[in-house]
């Protein structure tokens, strides 16, 4: 892969952090049902946001590092 596409794959593991993150939030206020227990979902949540972040920062990392 060349450096401009490392970097736009970074960005689009960012943003589906924040998009995990908005609609769990929005789901939360607005949903009906719930089939885990709040703290389990709260983890899940927690942890799927931050390992997309964290992948996103590594990748857009190397992608600047790459020529």
């Amino acid at each position: 892969m060349k450096q401009k596409q490392y970097e736009e794959l970074g960005k689009g593991l960012i943003n589906l952090g924040n998009l995990v993150g908005g609609l769990s939030i929005i789901n939360g206020l607005f949903g009906k049902t719930h089939n885990l227990e709040v703290g389990v979902s709260v983890f899940l949540i927690m942890y799927s946001v931050l390992i997309f972040y964290v992948a996103g920062i590594v990748i857009v990392g190397k992608g600047e590092k790459d020529d």
